[in-house]
């Protein structure tokens, strides 16, 4: 296993392999709710429809890997902050997509106009909190090195 996934070997959790998921498919379930609107199209619904279960699906695997790879990781004192508000942000992106996939669920087959309205706003505000909490995830990576190397456990910091 080792020698066809190196890079996986060598990660210190799996956190990272779950990350894109939720980052690529919820704003692109945004672009295709904005077209559904503003087309009137039955198809880019069902397709944004999906992408958003898809995505949350992917976001909640990405915090669940999240919280377990925050006990593990070494994270430098400045780094602390951010990766408090990471948390935060990703958990509360987790959870508004958790609670737009619900309303879709209940709502697929009355999805009148107002509907796909208030998905296109809460898609809208999800993909803010989203990008917003992905930067300080790659703030964490590249500017304060978080999880680059294997190390030893980090201790909480109090």
């Amino acid at each position: 296993m080792e020698t066809l996934f190196p890079g996986l070997s060598a990660m210190e959790n799996i956190h990272p392999v779950f990350v894109h998921f939720p980052v690529v498919l919820l704003p692109l379930a945004l672009v295709l709710q904005a077209l559904a609107v503003w087309r009137r199209r039955e198809d880019c619904q069902r397709a944004a429809l999906w992408l958003l279960w898809l995505g949350t699906l992917g976001a909640l695997a990405a915090a669940g890997t999240g919280l377990l790879a925050e006990e593990k990781v070494v994270v430098p004192e400045p780094g602390w902050e951010v990766i408090e508000l990471h948390e935060t942000l990703m958990l509360v992106a987790t959870g508004l997509a958790a609670a737009l996939s619900a309303l879709a669920v209940v709502l697929r087959r009355r999805l009148t106009r107002g509907i796909q309205m208030a998905l296109l706003v809460g898609l809208l505000v999800l993909s803010g909190v989203l990008v917003v909490g992905a930067d300080r995830g790659g703030q964490l990576v590249y500017q304060f090195g978080v999880s680059v190397q294997k190390g030893p456990t980090a201790d909480r910091q109090p």
